[in-house]
């Protein structure tokens, strides 16, 4: 239930319009104190939620002497939130575009957290148009989804791993080099579309996953030509069928000794 009340908090209801609306929907028709007992809640608070949801037309009052409500029924509810939240979202990405200053100004975003990383990268990747260069880690298959919508849009990607990611019948170029492993619970990711934008993470000590999104050319140029660095060297290998990188040409630099 703490995951549909999160859920329907993310749709503008407070915490206790979440659990009374729930409640109507479980337990059919009931007044503001039979709620209140069920959630162990003040009534002044229950009704309090009560009265807001009925002004957005959430719950309908059936029996104005008794205060019984009722709860619109979900499926209906929930097509009128998403029509709602679609036409403001549309009306506000059309109005702040046209305030919008910044436009032509190099910019880098911060990111921290799995999830906004994701969600990021999978942003990302559905706005390319003709190539995408990956240096990557992490499970191909949280991708698979965005692979396949660019694979119909004719759009090549290209995705080197010091992981063995197994990549299946995923629609990437794929290459693995097993010359070093990564570590089974890293987090790395960097990523460059059309040689417009750049995306950078991985996690840190702590496992947390920070990352920076950017458009600016140097930073774009840095990230494209070290995965295609990357993938030059393993193909230098197996040509050559051993490693070049031997010790008589290293620096000796902190770099390298990571």
């Amino acid at each position: 239930m703490s995951e549909i009340i999160k859920s329907l908090e993310k749709f503008g209801f407070t915490r206790t319009e979440a659990s009374v609306y729930l409640n109507l929907v479980q337990k059919g028709a009931r007044n503001g104190s039979q709620i209140a007992k069920d959630l162990n809640i003040s009534r002044s608070s229950v009704y309090s939620a009560l009265e807001n949801l009925y002004s957005r037309a959430i719950v309908y009052l059936l029996q104005a002497e008794s205060k019984t409500y009722k709860a619109e029924e979900p499926g209906l509810l929930f097509e009128n939130l998403k029509k709602t939240f679609s036409n403001s979202a549309d009306f506000l990405k059309n109005k702040l575009s046209e305030l919008n200053k910044d436009e032509d100004k190099t910019y880098y975003l911060n990111i921290r957290g799995i999830d906004n990383f994701l969600d990021k990268a999978k942003q990302l990747l559905l706005s390319a148009e003709k190539e995408v260069y990956i240096n990557i880690c992490m499970d191909l298959n949280l991708f698979s989804k965005e692979f396949e919508t660019l694979e119909k849009k004719g759009v090549r990607i290209i995705v080197f791993s010091f992981a063995d990611l197994n990549p299946g019948k995923l629609p990437i170029e794929y290459y693995y080099n097993s010359i070093r492993p990564s570590e089974s619970e890293e987090v790395r990711m960097m990523m460059v579309v059309d040689r417009q934008t750049s995306l950078i993470g991985s996690s840190i000590n702590d496992g947390e996953v920070i990352g920076t999104y950017t458009d600016n050319p140097l930073m774009v140029s840095i990230v494209s030509e070290h995965i295609h660095q990357d993938i030059y060297l393993l193909k230098l290998r197996e040509k050559y069928r051993k490693d070049l990188i031997e010790k008589d040409i290293l620096l000796g630099t902190l770099q390298e000794n990571q």
